[in-house]
């Protein structure tokens, strides 16, 4: 069975490529800042969790196509895999997310020596 990137006929490079600026998209997807863009593009749990749900998509377009190989095109292909790949923009692992998004709380801050109580600052 030919593997994704050659029913897509790209090269490994693109595919690898293809598959980091999936990420990036994603990761840009769930947050609001570049600090917490930062935080979830570079934490190993968040992108173990894409990597598996990725495969799983992968897994159903491999399923989808297997059977046709030798009668559709490359475009046809691609059509399929964005098809089954974008799902992943409706998948969040809020447990993990949510450790990352925790802001900071200060019970209380000092300005010029007037004191600041019970206020939730963001460090950001």
């Amino acid at each position: 069975m030919p593997t994704t990137n050659k029913k897509l006929q790209m090269s490994t490079e693109d595919y690898e490529n293809m598959l980091l600026g999936s990420y990036a998209r994603w990761c840009e997807s769930v947050t609001i800042n570049t600090r917490e863009y930062q935080k979830v593009i570079a934490n190993a749990k968040i992108n173990k969790w894409y990597l598996t749900e990725y495969a799983k998509c992968e897994a159903e377009f491999n399923s989808l196509t297997q059977r046709y190989e030798k009668l559709v095109t490359a475009e046809d292909f691609k059509r399929c895999y964005n098809n089954c790949t974008y799902k992943m923009f409706n998948l969040r692992p809020s447990a993990l997310l949510q450790e990352i998004k925790k802001t900071p709380t200060v019970s209380s801050l000092k300005i010029h020596d007037v004191k600041i109580s019970s206020l939730t600052f963001n460090q950001n």
